[in-house]
């Protein structure tokens, strides 16, 4: 029988948890203090240059992910990432590296000497096991497919989605799907293969030709009683359900299950007086900070090639090297990857103008994010220079600093998960949602939320 559930967050967790149920006939009412709905998602149309100051596009691999777009009646709005996007490259050894897509590819490739191939092309056949199951992700990497694909294809790749060191993520949790090939199929690539026989994968990026914000507006519910501006002060029980409390005097919610899909250090302290410690274990998750610079171009004489979506810039973990010296030092950048945006995305830029996106921070510079606008422009104008060619300063700049930043999802961070959910357990219809938890991606907290569904009778 359909219920009634408050929804804490509009973000695109709470977002699509309000879509899935409302479809499965529940009545909902979604609670956020934000007008404006999407949480970390904003696309911002500046000067004739759409920005996306937070996630850049979506992956139409996954069902739930095609059957939010299509429930928000966006079908025909869809903008696929153009062809020559596929293109992507890792910078490493002072340049630029297409990465290889394809087995001729592989086998050209300079990313690694033919000792690296070789043992990259064994890993079908390797048997070893880890001693324990949670693992790093350069550890997992170089157990699979040797140290040198490690460090030179997955590290930057992980840098790509978690603006984090490999050697600290933990494989399980930080790549799953990759680390569940292993668990059922022995091989990560026979896992693959399987996967892509069977009709799945990541797809194809795509977005909208306003931005990702139109997906927030599209599934964000009209003004009225199911859409409440305001911020919970407190949750609590109430007989049989619950009772959110909200500031500004307005009266308080009364739902039969709560979806807490707000930030995680939010959400700990609407915990703290019912779950302590799912409280703690959220606080315990860390973040990398990380700023977010798009520069704009009046034409595309800027030196560098951007037939492509863009690349990252491997690096060793920051370990050892201050954050000032590690901007001196030619093995490392403030810059973690750049976004050619409007050779990805049509609209982007003005007519002949260009648009690049560039990601500084992260666990490598945390700090970036204090420092002035005029610094962090001038950091990555130089460091766009040194890595891709870039000949001449920006005739637009526009600079979003995220200090909560990115979870990080360190050795351990399944059994933090599996401690937060079960002092949950002990609270029936409190459901908690967010990148905090099971992947960090858009897709990944579509996919959380659509499974939600099936917990909410």
């Amino acid at each position: 029988m359909p219920v009634k559930v408050a929804v804490l967050g509009r973000g695109i967790s709470g977002l699509a948890a309000a879509h899935f149920l409302s479809k499965a006939g529940h009545q909902v009412v979604s609670i956020d203090p934000e007008e404006r709905p999407g949480g970390l998602i904003r696309s911002e149309r500046i000067d004739g240059y759409l920005c996306e100051t937070g996630p850049q596009a979506l992956l139409n691999g996954p069902a739930e992910t095609r059957a939010l777009v299509a429930g928000a009646g966006l079908e025909a709005r869809v903008v696929p990432a153009s062809a020559s996007a596929r293109r992507r490259f890792i910078h490493t050894r002072g340049q630029l590296h297409p990465l290889p897509l394809h087995p001729v590819a592989l086998a050209r490739t300079r990313l690694l000497g033919w000792r690296g191939k070789l043992r990259l092309l064994r890993e079908p056949f390797i048997r070893n096991q880890p001693a324990d199951p949670d693992e790093s992700v350069l550890a997992f990497g170089a157990r699979r497919f040797g140290e040198e694909t490690a460090r030179a294809l997955l590290a930057p790749a992980v840098i790509g989605i978690y603006a984090g060191d490999a050697a600290q993520l933990s494989a399980r949790s930080a790549l799953p799907r990759l680390w569940r090939f292993e668990q059922t199929h022995g091989s990560v690539v026979r896992g693959a293969l399987a996967q892509r026989r069977a009709g799945g994968g990541f797809g194809r990026a795509i977005s909208f030709p306003d931005g990702l914000q139109e997906l927030a507006r599209a599934l964000d519910p009209p003004p009225g009683p199911r859409r409440i501006v305001a911020r919970a002060t407190r949750i609590a029980r109430s007989g049989d359900g619950w009772r959110v409390e909200l500031a500004g005097g307005l009266p308080a919610v009364e739902a039969a299950a709560l979806v807490v899909a707000i930030p995680a250090r939010a959400a700990a302290e609407l915990l703290d007086p019912l779950a302590p410690a799912a409280a703690a274990g959220l606080r315990a998750i860390p973040t990398a900070p990380a700023a977010v610079v798009c520069l704009g171009f009046r034409d595309a004489a800027i030196g560098v090639d951007l037939r492509g979506y863009g690349f990252l810039v491997a690096r060793e973990a920051a370990t050892t090297t201050t954050a000032a010296a590690a901007r001196t030092d030619a093995g490392r950048a403030p810059v973690l990857g750049c976004q050619y945006e409007s050779s990805i995305f049509p609209g982007r830029a003005p007519a002949g103008a260009v648009l690049l996106r560039a990601i500084l921070g992260g666990t490598f510079d945390p700090t970036i994010v204090d420092e002035s606008d005029e610094s962090i422009t001038a950091l990555t104008v130089a460091d766009l220079r040194r890595l891709a060619g870039l000949s001449r300063a920006p005739d637009f700049v526009r600079i979003w600093r995220h200090r909560e930043g990115i979870p990080q999802y360190l050795i351990g961070h399944a059994a933090r998960v599996a401690g937060i959910d079960a002092a949950l357990t002990q609270h029936p219809g409190l459901h908690l949602l967010g990148h905090a938890l099971r992947g960090v991606g858009l897709n990944d907290c579509i996919a959380a939320a659509a499974a939600l569904v099936s917990q909410i009778p």
